[in-house]
């Protein structure tokens, strides 16, 4: 090789009149190549897998195993050009990297590979290993999902199926899930009307056929639990070629997408202009399930108000205030640290959030506001955004032209609603005539705050 530089170097000099420096900036000193070869280096974990590293073009051309100290690997001398790279262990899925292209001069690093523990004949799994899946106790199904990488003989992967804990269940092949089961029934009568399933597969013959899901019996899915899958090595292809090693993984249900502090809550911390009739009264979501008494006991709110506490489920929380929120008013929400979970667990710092009420308001009107062709017999009804003092209302409304009349609630037959007044004149209205109603400051909720602004809407009767 030393040989070919120094002919070359003389030939170039005696052509050019070139020096021999410009060949050397050519070969950077740190290459131990020349033009034509290159090293190819790289690291393989866990460096314990004792892989097998096989470099090829249309045939094998050099291999070697990993340093089991570090998982290294060194190809030195390769010929510059496409090579194929392909890392193989019994107990690992084979890693492949095609095409690789080689450059003369250089030292390729391939980088460091983790080897996957999926088998080579599996594409995906849900739950992912290590997952952490959100899981309704009250009505869902567990699903466990695995997409092959060819058709598969169901009866031999039904049966290296397990799970521990142990469980019961139904397999379903062609759908791929997502999401835990959230229906009701059998799942493989309504798979694919549920949300969180696709067709792995389109099912016209068994050869193509390649996903499957396991939805556990309702008696055998758990919150806050962790669970073992495994495919042993009695899976077979549908040619009947057994898996390599076995599929396993690991995840675990838990109740909230928040972390272990975080609180969901409705409504949300910073919220303006909340209406004071919020039929969902204040909510709070826990992230594990709650001790009741401990958790109810820790709860204060400012200003002082009634607390009713409606346990929807284990870590979901409503509180009732006995009736409309205060309007305009900054509400906030404590729960002290002493709040424990159903392990016994302190909620371990004191949590709050605020939001603030919207004024009162009128929501809306009937007639509407700019109303035309209005019957001349109908009533006016207010509606309010919370429940108003009936007095305050007769004394704060104003219709021109004047007309006489009786203000109520508007009854549902069984009760009145607070928050709508009507307004029943003695006699009908005048044809093709405006008449505007006026709501000032005088209008105040059951608390006794009034309106801030003032508010108004006309409407036109009918003609002749």
């Amino acid at each position: 090789m030393k040989t070919l530089l120094l002919y070359l170097t003389l030939t170039i000099l005696l052509l050019f009149g070139c020096k021999e420096t410009i060949i050397e900036e050519r070969i950077p000193k740190e290459y131990t190549n020349d033009l034509l070869h290159a090293d190819l280096i790289g690291t393989v974990l866990p460096a314990t897998s004792k892989a097998m590293v096989y470099i090829s073009q249309t045939t094998i051309v050099d291999s070697q195993q990993i340093d089991p100290a570090n998982g290294t690997f060194t190809f030195h001398d390769l010929r510059s050009g496409n090579y194929d790279v392909i890392i193989r262990s019994n107990s690992f899925r084979t890693f492949k990297k095609t095409n690789l292209q080689l450059d003369g001069g250089n030292i390729v690093y391939l980088g460091e590979i983790t080897l996957s523990t999926i088998p080579d004949e599996i594409e995906s799994h849900y739950p992912a290993d290590s997952d952490e899946i959100v899981y309704d106790w009250r009505y869902g199904r567990i699903t466990i999902s695995v997409l092959f990488n060819q058709s598969m003989d169901r009866v031999s992967v039904e049966k290296a199926f397990s799970t521990s804990p142990a469980s019961e269940g139904i397999f379903t092949w062609g759908y791929y899930t997502t999401l835990p089961y959230g229906g009701l029934y059998n799942a493989p009568n309504d798979l694919k009307f549920s949300d969180g399933f696709d067709r792995g597969a389109t099912i016209t013959t068994f050869s193509k056929v390649k996903s499957m899901t396991y939805t556990f019996s309702r008696k055998d899915s758990y919150v806050d639990s962790t669970y073992d899958v495994t495919i042993g090595t009695g899976a077979k292809d549908s040619s009947g070629k057994a898996i390599r090693f076995p599929l396993k993984f690991t995840f675990k249900t838990v109740q909230s997408y928040v972390t272990q502090s975080g609180i969901q809550t409705t409504p949300v911390h910073g919220d303006i202009n909340v209406s004071p009739i919020t039929y969902s009264g204040i909510s709070l979501r826990f992230p594990r399930r709650m001790d009741k008494q401990s958790t109810e006991d820790a709860i204060s709110i400012t200003p002082s108000m009634n607390k009713v506490f409606l346990w929807g489920e284990e870590n979901s929380l409503s509180l009732f205030t006995g009736g409309p929120f205060l309007s305009d008013t900054l509400i906030t929400v404590f729960v002290d640290s002493t709040a424990k979970d159903k392990d016994g667990i302190k909620l371990g710092h004191r949590f709050s959030f605020s939001f603030r009420t919207a004024p009162v308001e009128l929501n809306y009107s009937y007639p509407n506001n700019g109303e035309v062709y209005v019957s001349t017999s109908r009533t006016i009804q207010m509606n309010f955004n919370t429940y108003v003092d009936l007095v305050s209302v007769k004394n704060g409304c104003s219709i021109s032209p004047a007309v006489a009349g009786t203000f109520s609630y508007y009854n549902y037959g069984s009760y009145d609603a607070p928050n709508q007044v009507i307004f029943t004149p003695n006699s009908t209205l005048q044809l093709n005539t405006k008449y505007t109603v006026t709501l000032s400051t005088e209008v105040k909720d059951i608390y006794g705050i009034p309106m801030k602004t003032p508010a108004s809407f006309s409407f036109i009767t009918r003609p002749n």
